[in-house]
């Protein structure tokens, strides 16, 4: 399988080469090319440069888009038409952050990103948010946790999307754990009860922890 990376930033970068140490073959694209193939270099026989988003999308049999919100709302259409039947895991967090540091949210109380991201999307593309719920220096010293793997929480309607998701989770150097459905997605998000910058506090669970975070809010 292979999966393409659109944008190398924090995250990104970090997927892209958690999932070639896995073994998944990745191409990779972003706004500069040169970055793209330092990166695919970088990472070695399993990472290709792509030299465009389009050109990436079309090579990969799924879709990691790792990028704000604001330009996912602009990339996803210009590739709309290539993802039917494809799965997109969207890794996005409804914040922006201001010269002063300070972070704030970019959308009202209650929606979520990912109610957003999968509106986007065209009929018969599959859809999953995840690999967002850390951030980047975790999601880089958390992959191949051992003895127990750290947990990655993902959020889906589709059950071929759910089984993919997973194998990429792990594949990656985490434990998957559902949390619901798309209407779920805040708790993934920043600020969420299942967010490291939120009821996490910045820590790694494993699954058994993890399932039973889960579990809780639905008792």
């Amino acid at each position: 399988m292979t999966t393409a990376i659109i944008g190398i930033g924090n995250i990104g970068g970090i997927v892209a080469r958690d999932l070639a140490t896995g073994g998944e073959h990745v191409v990779l694209s972003a706004g500069n090319v040169d970055d793209v193939k330092k990166l695919a270099a970088e990472i070695g026989s399993l990472a290709t440069a792509a030299e465009t988003n389009r050109d990436a999308v079309e090579r990969a049999d799924n879709v990691v888009v790792a990028l704000w919100l604001d330009a996912m709302k602009v990339v996803i259409p210009e590739v709309a038409d290539l993802l039917r039947g494809k799965l997109v895991i969207d890794t996005s967090n409804p914040i922006s952050v201001g010269g002063d540091g300070k972070v704030s949210r970019t959308l009202p109380d209650g929606q979520s990103a990912g109610e957003v991201v999968s509106g986007l999307l065209p009929r018969g593309t599959k859809y999953a948010k995840a690999f967002g719920t850390l951030p980047a220096p975790l999601l880089a010293a958390g992959a191949h946790r051992e003895p127990k793997p750290a947990v990655l929480f993902y959020t889906t309607d589709d059950v071929a999307a759910a089984g993919e998701v997973e194998r990429l989770i792990r594949i990656a150097g985490f434990d998957a754990v559902k949390a619901g459905g798309v209407r779920d997605s805040l708790r993934i998000e920043v600020g969420g009860d299942l967010h490291a910058f939120g009821g996490l506090n910045g820590r790694l669970v494993d699954k058994e922890e993890g399932a039973s975070l889960v579990a809780l809010s639905k008792v």
